[in-house]
């Protein structure tokens, strides 16, 4: 018997597209080589997603990595590959939970239905027993048929009743854990892997939330916090003790600004979205502030001391005339002028004309 076979057509890349990502290519190894980062599958992925261009949320944090740290660890690409690479995955995932539930929900709908068809059918059967036997002529034989048929009718609905509670207990099982595995995920794509607080999933989220209507009354202020000479624990005592001091500072702000939204923007920088008076932001930013110069570190590793570790913040408030991007570059620009001051302080607007 004779077969055919259909080839699937490729658009092979034009010259010029081909010159283009040799030249992305080129330009990324170039990167492995200068951060000596692991040329590996995952590790070149992020870099070449960065000289690309295309993904704004890795040229973020890459480009603070590079010129402000001047520091790119592997464990950084990874996480970086995990939060916007797979982010893909992670949606799709979501969707085929949300469909599942949906389906199991279209499920109970129907069990639900067909119950309550079930009900009007019995009770039909009742009504015409009823009008039967109050009837002046019901012999004893009607009677006795009356009853049967009620008693049949009354066993065939406690079936039901029995099969329909089963299969509601298992309905409800798959729903809770479908709704559970759905909110793990969700919460999950907004985690810093790291530190364990939000991710820039989150800040841009909660930053977009400047462009809407405002009916709060009390300020909302977002502090940048950034780690000072961050680079120098990197290059002195490895990656992995900076992983662990960003772990720190991660669990120092969740408890410092209770309450607040707290995320991890990029490499050592954090954001806190916080709801205070203008005093009371002054207060926070330097109890933060002196938080971290008060306590000395010491390496987990080893047990040798670490030195203080100081932070700088800039803290702008939210203004009418904000949006996301007006309100977090002045919060930089903040963040920058206590930087330049001597580091080690905090950059607070007291008003929203400041």
């Amino acid at each position: 018997m004779p077969t055919s076979s259909t080839k699937q057509k490729t658009n092979p890349m034009s010259d010029e597209e081909s010159a283009k990502a040799f030249s992305i290519a080129k330009e990324a190894l170039a990167y492995i080589s200068t951060f000596r980062t692991p040329p590996t599958p995952e590790v070149y992925e992020v870099w070449y997603r960065y000289v690309e261009g295309g993904n704004k949320a890795i040229q973020d944090q890459m480009r603070h990595a590079i010129h402000v740290a001047k520091s790119v660890s592997a464990t950084q690409l990874q996480e970086l590959r995990r939060q916007f690479l797979n982010s893909t995955d992670a949606a799709e995932a979501n969707q085929k939970i949300s469909q599942k539930l949906a389906t199991e929900m279209e499920g109970l709908q129907s069990l639900i239905s067909t119950q309550q068809g079930a009900n009007v059918e019995f009770g039909g059967s009742i009504a015409s027993a009823s009008d039967r036997l109050i009837e002046e002529t019901a012999t004893p034989a009607d009677i006795k048929r009356c009853l049967s048929s009620v008693m049949h009718g009354n066993n065939i609905m406690q079936q039901r009743i029995a099969d329909m509670d089963s299969k509601l207990q298992i309905s409800k099982s798959q729903v809770d854990s479908l709704s559970a595995t759905l909110a793990e995920l969700q919460n999950s794509i907004l985690i810093d892997p790291l530190t364990g607080i939000g991710n820039r999933r989150l800040f841009d989220a909660t930053i977009h939330c400047a462009n809407e209507p405002r009916t709060i009354k009390t300020p909302n202020y977002l502090f940048l916090v950034d780690l000072d000479n961050f680079k120098n624990i990197n290059d002195t005592h490895g990656h992995a003790t900076g992983d662990d001091v960003l772990r720190f500072v991660g669990g120092a702000l969740r408890e410092q600004a209770v309450g607040a939204t707290i995320a991890r923007c990029g490499g050592d920088e954090f954001a806190i979205f916080v709801r205070v008076e203008p005093d009371q932001a002054k207060q926070l930013a330097e109890d933060i502030c002196q938080f971290f110069f008060e306590n000395d570190l010491t390496v987990r590793s080893t047990g040798d001391p670490l030195g203080k570790l100081t932070i700088s913040l800039g803290a702008a408030i939210l203004r009418a005339d904000d949006n996301s991007n007006s309100w977090f570059d002045r919060a930089d620009k903040l963040l920058y002028s206590a930087k330049s001051g001597g580091r080690n302080r905090v950059m607070v607007e007291r008003t929203r004309s400041d």
